[in-house]
């Protein structure tokens, strides 16, 4: 049985106040993932990433050369 199927069993044994829930948690999934997504792809987070954007090394400069 494939996840939809078993969702839809699960779903079909839910009241209400469960549903209501559930459908909570699908709609904070959901725009979860667009943000997520979203931030992933811009250019300011992948620069943010990059190694030139390292302040690790600046700050634990002491504590690098002494390893």
């Amino acid at each position: 049985m494939d996840i939809p199927e078993k969702f839809k069993r699960v779903v079909e044994q839910l009241n209400e106040e469960e549903l209501s829930t559930l459908l909570d948690f699908a709609i904070f999934l959901q725009s979860k993932g667009k943000s997520a997504a979203t931030m992933v792809e811009s250019h300011a987070y992948t620069d943010w990433l990059s190694a030139e954007n390292d302040i690790y090394d600046e700050l634990f400069t002491d504590q690098l050369s002494t390893r």
